[in-house]
């Protein structure tokens, strides 16, 4: 981003630099800045300048807070897909078939990914990511009411959830292509500024990537009295009997404040289910409440793209009134 600015300046200095002189210049008065010094200033203002565009952006604003959510719950799923499958389908598949369903959630995605790219083109991709967060939501709830009784049931669920996710956050990349053409059109710039607006909602919703993991073991932790792990460090045969009893200790011993502090502490059965039905149930209502802010779509989406391709012909860079 910083490196996209200062080439985004240096070219702004360049450009002034092959103006004519002022008068005071060619005088002589007053002391000229160094190239390099004139060229950082220029960047940092570029920056700001920016910065400040995209603060503006409402659009752009409410997407990248939605799509912070979507990464979050991306690699969450991600995180514990094969966790989830361990600990509420050990039981009742092989790991073959446990096997099978780790492999077959990183590829369908893709595949249904055509399917949905078809009904972006016919309905428009607002009303496709918009159907795709209410589905997350109903398989939520409908796994809530079922509970975890039906090993099928929650097989669906797991498999169902990774793949609608997955393939909303493949069709994103949709929607910042016509942030994109906003931004070009409103701004009045010479050209698109694609890998600016691309790499700025990338650095913005990365932090979701991270946070999954870390709150995803900390609530486990928090629910259950113990850290997940410990259960397997205890049945591991490699570790040595030192090593086993000290797991053991402390796989029984709560952590300090724990859920238990707060009520009694769940097996880790049932602790994985609240949260594989927790995360995309609020994750969900909150996508839903911020995408309806959202209002690149529909009349004014076409009238973004008509501007655009007057611009494309006309090949001059003034505001529209949009």
């Amino acid at each position: 981003f910083i490196v996209s600015a200062h080439v985004l300046g240096t070219a702004h200095t360049q450009t002034s630099a092959a103006s004519p002189k002022k008068n005071d210049d060619i005088a002589g008065a007053g002391p000229r800045n160094s190239p390099t010094e004139t060229s950082l200033q220029s960047s940092w203002s570029v920056l700001r300048l920016f910065a400040m565009q995209m603060y503006r952006h409402k659009n752009f604003k409410w997407f990248t807070s939605m799509n912070l959510l979507q990464v979050f719950h991306c690699h969450f799923n991600s995180n514990f897909f094969p966790f989830f499958l361990e600990h509420m389908l050990g039981r009742a598949v092989s790991p073959w078939m446990s096997a099978t369903l780790l492999s077959v959630s990183f590829v369908l995605p893709h595949v249904n990914n055509l399917f949905f790219l078809s009904l972006c083109r016919r309905h428009g991709v607002y009303y496709v990511v918009r159907a795709l967060f209410a589905v997350k939501v109903v398989l939520a709830m409908t796994m809530a009411l079922v509970g975890p009784q039906s090993f099928v049931v929650v097989c669906v669920f797991i498999m169902s959830n990774r793949v609608f996710t997955e393939g909303t956050c493949k069709l994103l990349n949709l929607v910042v292509s016509d942030l994109v053409d906003e931004d070009f059109v409103v701004h009045g710039r010479q050209e698109p500024i694609s890998a600016l607006i691309f790499g700025t909602s990338a650095l913005l919703t990365k932090p979701g990537q991270s946070l999954a993991p870390v709150l995803g073991i900390w609530f486990l932790t928090r629910m259950t009295g113990h850290s997940p792990f410990a259960e397997q460090k205890a049945a591991d045969p490699s570790l040595s009997a030192p090593h086993n009893a000290m797991a053991v200790d402390r796989s029984a011993a709560p952590v300090a404040h724990s859920w238990s502090d707060m009520g009694p502490a769940l097996d880790i059965q049932t602790a994985c289910f609240n949260m594989l039905v927790a995360v995309p149930l609020v994750c969900g209502l909150l996508q839903i409440a911020l995408w309806s802010q959202f209002s690149l779509h529909g009349t004014r989406l076409a009238t973004i793209k008509r501007h655009r391709m007057m611009r494309d012909c006309r090949g001059t860079a003034t505001k529209e009134p949009v």
